[in-house]
């Protein structure tokens, strides 16, 4: 057991050096808010007391860091948790920890949110009493406080929950951003190609969801989702649940640092079109590629509500697509980075298949911004660097443009409603050829094929994307291989370049077939563009 704590803790070493920077001053009065007393360790420098609870308390568990011992009790099963919380208050406050009741809950609930009281430690004894059982518990225990225990783990969850996230982007109620903005009614598809897709710059559209159903007649609100589907289970992370619970947990939850996202990409299946045919994707992206693809084509389309707080950390768009994310209702914070430049407080393996983020995302706001902002923002001292940190606020009736390979953090300021899809373009098509190509393995979301009873392997898929663009798109092929460094392969297979150069039989007729597709570009490009 040590031996595997042990390693848990060299590996969260990172974290709790963050953990310690977060700690704010001694003197913060908002401090003695918190629900069971607890103090960061700064504090005990000013303390009065002859020492901290912890020592006596812990007892041979003392030695441990605090994350050594939260790790020994998320290996302790539930009764034997309220048993130790019985024995001081170290162990009560310790045995508190809400990520503990949380991994408790998704490993007993079969995958389903079923009711919400107020925090995963109820609610997971709610549910080993009664999964039907409705409404708060309040319990005599609520009462209780832990004076006298400085831990910076166990106070930076309630840190970030009190942390005012406006601050970084509306500093001293002036907006902070630097993303453009552009009116909707004045974007054609080829002043969006031109000013923000070919140099890759994200941008926001504004007044860009009037025609939606969704959006004009609030079809999507949560209490309208809640009449519409009361049935339908929408997948929260890693829990299903009906609107109707998740609407009680985003009301429920001001205690949760890292608030659950409903991020589902089924949303239109599981409400059997409905949902589907009340929006449009915008016609200033182009054609989306993908869809010559048909059933084949990877997840693409998400469902996006939270409560302020919640969000996703920094990621790059799988596969190497571009997005753009409408927001329906509420307000959206971005944080942005190009394809060269890691955000700070980012770690990647060398070819990008893991990506190590902070715990949360508020982590990274109080750890790592002000830093970034300063050495990337646009008054950066390196002029080689400024600019290159992009911060932004995406409103209701707007829609956000994320281009292939940026890194972004997406946090909600206020309870938020969305609908986000990924896209393949003439822009991003070498990019997505590319991926394809070089990092098979990294490949995701694809559909097993129709009639067989395995997913495509991943390694067949640069194949099967260009055989298809071949045969319905060959000008998006030919301009993606152009953005290629092809290297000819020995042996058997040779290269797609090779038969575009060659322009053989085959693909002149299939070149002709795809002239009757209706496959066109709406804006020519130059040799020098190309």
């Amino acid at each position: 057991m040590i031996q595997t704590c042990v390693a848990a803790e060299t590996y969260d070493e990172p974290a709790r050096k963050r953990s310690r920077l977060a700690s704010p001053s001694p003197g913060n009065k908002s401090h003695s808010s918190h629900p069971l007393s607890i103090l960061p360790r700064g504090n005990m420098l000013l303390s009065s007391a002859p020492s901290s609870i912890r020592m006596l308390g812990l007892g041979s568990l003392a030695p441990l860091t605090d994350t050594l011992v939260i790790e020994v009790l998320s290996l302790v099963p539930h009764v034997e948790l309220l048993l130790l919380s019985a024995c001081s208050k170290a162990f009560f406050a310790f045995a508190r920890h809400e990520q503990l009741w949380k991994n408790l809950y998704l490993d007993g609930s079969k995958g389903v949110l079923l009711s919400w009281h107020g925090s995963w430690r109820k609610s997971y004894l709610a549910l080993q009493a009664s999964p039907a059982a409705a409404g708060p518990l309040d319990w005599p225990t609520d009462s209780i406080k832990t004076p006298g225990l400085y831990s910076d783990v166990l106070y930076l969850p309630y840190l970030c929950t009190r942390t005012p996230i406006h601050d970084y982007f509306f500093p001293r109620r002036r907006p902070r951003s630097n993303i453009p903005h552009h009116p909707a009614s004045t974007l054609t598809h080829k002043i969006f190609s031109e000013k923000y897709a070919l140099p890759s710059r994200p941008v926001i559209i504004t007044s860009a969801l009037s025609t939606w159903p969704a959006f004009a007649r609030s079809l999507w609100s949560p209490q309208t989702l809640k009449t519409r589907f009361p049935r339908v289970h929408f997948r929260a992370e890693a829990l299903d649940c009906t609107m109707e619970t998740y609407t009680s947990y985003a009301d429920g939850c001001a205690l949760e640092d890292s608030p659950l996202y409903l991020f589902d990409s089924r949303f239109v299946e599981k409400t059997n079109g409905e949902m589907g045919e009340e929006y449009t994707p915008p016609e200033v992206f182009g054609q989306d590629l993908f869809e010559f693809m048909g059933d084949e084509r990877p997840d693409y389309r998400w469902l996006i509500v939270g409560p302020a707080r919640s969000g996703s950390t920094f990621h790059k768009d799988p596969n190497s697509t571009s997005a753009w994310n409408a927001v329906l209702q509420g307000k959206k914070g971005w944080v942005m980075f190009p394809p060269d430049v890691l955000p700070p407080g980012v770690y990647v393996s060398e070819d990008e298949a893991e990506v190590t983020s902070p715990l949360s995302i508020f982590e990274w706001f109080l750890s790592y911004f002000d830093e970034a902002w300063a050495t990337y923002g646009p008054t950066a001292r390196d002029p080689k660097n400024r600019g290159k940190m992009m911060v932004g606020v995406c409103e209701s009736n707007e829609i956000f443009y994320v281009p292939s390979g940026w890194w972004h953090l997406v946090v909600n300021l206020e309870f938020s409603v969305a609908v986000t899809q990924n896209f393949v373009s003439i822009h991003e098509v070498g990019n997505v050829l590319s991926f394809m190509r070089d990092k098979p393995d990294q490949i995701s979301g694809f559909k097993r094929a129709p009639g067989s009873l395995e997913p495509h392997h991943c390694s067949s898929l640069f194949d099967r994307f260009s055989a298809v663009l071949r045969q319905s798109a060959p000008e998006a092929l030919d301009y993606g291989l152009k953005q290629l460094d092809v290297k000819v392969r020995k042996g058997a297979r040779t290269t797609l370049w090779d038969s575009v150069i060659k322009k053989d039989i085959e693909q002149d007729a299939n070149a002709q077939s795809a002239s009757s597709s209706g496959f066109s570009f709406s804006f020519d490009l130059e040799d020098n563009e190309q």
